[in-house]
Order: C-alpha cells, then sequence, then structure tokens
C-alpha cells in the first residue's frame, strides 16, 4: 500500500471538518444553495432553514439576527431564462408590511444572473426575514450571505472609492450594490488616456456585434476592454478590427469563491453573472476616422451551444503623447542691454622663464666639463 495515502486521506477529512465547521460556526460568510439540503450547517445568525412565505408568486423567507453594528452584503444568483427578475423585501420581527429593498434585480437577459444587494444596518434595526420573490417560480439558484463593516481606506480624487471588498478580494461600487439599474458610462480624458463608452446599456453579442469609434487621431497605444454575460468558461470572443483579426479577449475567469460558478450537473461551464474581459489592440490597426472593432463568439468543435451572450460597459482606452508646452506670452522678459556688448580682450598667459629643451641642456652640460671621464 502507498504510504502516501493515509496522509492524503486524513487530509481530506481535515479538509471537510475544516469546511463543515467553519460553515456551522460563526462565520460571517455563508452560501444557501436551492433547494435548501436541511442537513447543512446553518451559522449562528439564521434561525432554521428557508421557507416558503405566504404572497403572490413563488416567495422564500430566511430568517435572521443581524451581528450588532454589520451591514449584509447579499450575492443573488437567478435565472432570467423565463423573463423572471427578482424582488427582495426586508419583513422586521413584530411587523406586518415588509419594506421593499428592490423591485427587480433583473435586466431583461434571459440568462443566468447575479446581483450583489447591500443593505445597510440601520435599514435591517434588528432581527426580521429576507423575503426573496421572482416569477411564476422561484427562480433563485443560490443566496450569498455577508457581514460587512466599516474601514478606512485611501482613494485617488481622479477614481471611484468601492463601497465594498468582499471576503474574495471583489471590490463593488456604489452602483454595484444599491439594487437600481446600472449609469450609463460617460467618456473619460485623465493625464494622456482617453476612455471613449462604447456601449450605453447591455448588447445582444450572439453571434457577433459590431461596435464602432470614430477617432480624430491614430493612438500610440489603443486597449479595448468590457463586461460579458452568458458567455460558457470554455468559449472565446474573438475581436476583428477594421478587417483584421486580433485575437482571443482575455475573460476572467472570477475566484471559485464567486457563487456565480453554479457547479451544476451538465452546466459546469456555466457562469451566472458578469465578466471582465480585455484585449490590446495593435496601434497601427486604429485610425483616424471611423474604426469598426467586431466581437465575434466562437464555441469549441462539436460543441452545439445555442446560449445568448451579452455585452455592457464596452470602452476603448486611446494613449496620445502629452501636448507640446506652448510658452507663456504673458510673462515679462527681461531688459536687454540697449547696445551692442565691449569687446572684452582676452588676458594672455603668464610670462615664465624659459626651458632650454632636452639636446641644448646636454650639450651645456658637457661644455662645463660636468661629463668628462
Amino acid at each position: 500500500m502507498n504510504a502516501r495515502l493515509p496522509l492524503l486521506l486524513a487530509a481530506a477529512l481535515a479538509v471537510v471538518f475544516f469546511c463543515a465547521a467553519a460553515r456551522a460556526g460563526g462565520s460571517g460568510v455563508f452560501t444557501a444553495d436551492l433547494p435548501f439540503d436541511a442537513a447543512q450547517p446553518l451559522p449562528a445568525w439564521m434561525h432554521g432553514p428557508p421557507v416558503s412565505a405566504p404572497g403572490q408568486g413563488a416567495r422564500i423567507a430566511f430568517h435572521l439576527s443581524p451581528p450588532t453594528g454589520k451591514d449584509l452584503l447579499v450575492h443573488l444568483v437567478f435565472d432570467e431564462t423565463e423573463g423572471g427578475g427578482l424582488r427582495v423585501e426586508w419583513l422586521r420581527d413584530g411587523q406586518s408590511t415588509p419594506e421593499l429593498l428592490t423591485e427587480n434585480l433583473g435586466e431583461n437577459l434571459g440568462v443566468p444572473n447575479q446581483r450583489p444587494l447591500l443593505i445597510s444596518a440601520s435599514r435591517l434595526g434588528g432581527n426580521g426575514s429576507l423575503l426573496l420573490q421572482g416569477g411564476p417560480k422561484l427562480n433563485v439558484n443560490r443566496v450569498k450571505f455577508e457581514w460587512v463593516s466599516e474601514r478606512t481606506m485611501l482613494s485617488s480624487d481622479a477614481r471611484y472609492v468601492p463601497v465594498v471588498v468582499t471576503a474574495s478580494r471583489l471590490t463593488l461600487a456604489e452602483a454595484d450594490v444599491d439594487g437600481g439599474p446600472r449609469p450609463a458610462l460617460r467618456d473619460e480624458w485623465r493625464d494622456r488616456v482617453v476612455r471613449a463608452a462604447l456601449t450605453e446599456g447591455a448588447e445582444l453579442l450572439t453571434p457577433s456585434l459590431e461596435l464602432l469609434a470614430e477617432l480624430e487621431q491614430a493612438p500610440d497605444q489603443a486597449r479595448l476592454e468590457a463586461s460579458l454575460a452568458g458567455v460558457f468558461l470554455d468559449q472565446e470572443i474573438w475581436l476583428v478590427v477594421n478587417g483584421q483579426e486580433v485575437g482571443p479577449i482575455a475573460v476572467e475567469v472570477p475566484t471559485l469563491e464567486d457563487p456565480g460558478h453554479l457547479g451544476l450537473p451538465g452546466r459546469e461551464v456555466t457562469f451566472a453573472g458578469w465578466r471582465r474581459a480585455s484585449v490590446h489592440i495593435p496601434a497601427d490597426l486604429m485610425l483616424p476616422g471611423e474604426n469598426s472593432l467586431l466581437l465575434e463568439l466562437r464555441s469549441p468543435l462539436n460543441s452545439d451551444y445555442r446560449n445568448r451572450t451579452f455585452v455592457r460597459d464596452a470602452v476603448l482606452e486611446l494613449s496620445y503623447p502629452p501636448a507640446a508646452r506652448e510658452p507663456d506670452l504673458s510673462l515679462p522678459l527681461p531688459d536687454l542691454p540697449a547696445g551692442e556688448p565691449p569687446d572684452v580682450a582676452e588676458p594672455l598667459p603668464p610670462v615664465g622663464a624659459s626651458v632650454d629643451a632636452p639636446a641644448d641642456a646636454l650639450s651645456d652640460f658637457w661644455g662645463r666639463g660636468q661629463g668628462s671621464l
């Protein structure tokens, strides 16, 4: 028998025990898959498994005891394939009417989606139930709870300040967690880089999407970034610029802590939510005038995929050389002399004793008799 096998088994058992203990303990992070496994250990702040709640449509309730002074960041993974959205409410203990947190987290994509929602401690106000309501049938696949608190951080004045940094190192802005529609991007110019927004909202990518960019002059460097939804983990997005194939875009594969990794049988390559993507563009392909940037969805051979995919937040970054500095003519110039400057004779070198040449010194030496034998 291999001597390493007992060690590997012991390590595997230790990992399983640690994961179960972490889930059952006072951890501030907990993920619930639906349908819910009743045998799953629960954290101390969750009172029992989720239950069906009365109301119109499919509704489910999580009864929670929020830790003192903590805000709740909840990641909601749900399916929009049948046009269903997701309504979220909070019902405090002892009250009969829930508070509406967001009317609809859906984005009308028709694909598995994920939206984070931040609920402040003051809004929670103590124990209560988080109510989730989908369409005719419950379309929620997973709910990840994460308790967060305030921290001090430094940030540039020229960039947004993240509202939340998650345990999995994901940074989220206010527009990501407020439950409302995402604002449209605006063009920006910082230092030497121009950021031109190419999309206003989510646009259908399948099977291809052409984006147009009008340039006044060719850049020194170029880069394209975007967010993608519905793209399987084994699919590629290729970029073609002005008829020239650039290659596949680098699409982010989020950490496995991200609840968007469904990992369901037959759906191992499905990711719910948006993923960031970027690609470097050779500068000589970007020309003055109108430029075509074609995005093409490409699937593995014999995959027979028929998935819908979307693009949003497409931004073309262009770098230009710094502008030439113009002289400041508002400053006074120093006074110049009226006439020609007088000629100044350069001083002559000092006169010193002459030094005899070596032949003359040797002849004088023999003439004085100092060299007789």
